[in-house]
């Protein structure tokens, strides 16, 4: 229950398991290339240390720590918004590229138009999420 009595779910912090799955992804990259003779595999297993260690430093912080982590009713409202706009604005984009393709004012093939809807859809994403978190 948070302060005002509302019952929440309990959610993992996405930086643990960020930090896990990086973990054990490089490692196993770096096995792997170690196992087949590929120079570089030093790299991963850096990448995958490094990792495990801000893994080991997030655990070792929150050791001491008695509360359970909630998931912040304005995060989850922030996210949802930023969510609901981006699909606006990138609905918005695909009409207007298709207008335009249509009406042959661009030439453009399939392949460079799918990779520039989804640059497109990260950066306006990146900023929808921005954009909310401070407005609200």
């Amino acid at each position: 229950m948070n302060r005002e009595g509302i019952r929440m779910e309990k959610k993992t912090d996405s930086k643990f398991i960020g930090a896990g799955v990086i973990a054990i992804l490089f490692s196993i990259i770096g096995i792997v290339d170690l196992m087949t003779n590929k120079n570089g595999y030093w790299v991963w297993f850096g990448v995958g240390g490094l990792s495990l260690a801000y893994l080991l430093y997030l655990l070792n912080i929150t050791k001491g720590n008695r509360n359970e982590r909630f998931e912040d009713e304005r995060k989850e409202f922030i996210s949802e918004k930023s969510s609901n706009m981006s699909f606006n604005i990138l609905f918005v984009v695909i009409a207007i590229m298709q207008f335009i393709t249509e009406r042959n004012n661009i030439v453009i093939k399939s392949s460079l138009l799918l990779s520039f809807i989804i640059v497109v859809a990260i950066i306006i994403k990146l900023g929808t999420y921005l954009f909310c978190k401070y407005r609200y």
